[in-house]
């Protein structure tokens, strides 16, 4: 039997924004060589490598708070749930 007030049933499209936020922080990273290569000033390379790099943290905080306790609970048990089946293989 499903809980109906469990965790999960309260997730809806917070969970799913939430989840583009944090994979998309961490796909600006890609974009850091992008950055280096390009003809820009030195000084707004720093800057936009800077602002790339802090990307995750800010959009993970951003994240939760759209997500909830809730969804971002249970975002985190999955992930680490899924962490521990492939190292203990």
């Amino acid at each position: 039997m499903v809980e109906k007030n469990g965790p999960s049933s309260n997730v809806g499209w917070r969970f799913a924004a939430g989840v583009v936020l944090i994979v998309g922080g961490y796909i600006a990273w890609t974009f850091i060589p992008v950055v280096v290569a390009t003809d820009l000033s030195t000084g707004a390379k720093s800057a936009l490598t800077a602002l790339l790099g802090a990307t995750p943290f800010m959009t993970k905080i951003v994240a939760v708070a759209i997500m909830g306790k809730p969804a971002y609970d249970l975002f985190k048990r999955t992930v680490l749930k899924s962490l521990r089946v492939r190292a203990s293989s």
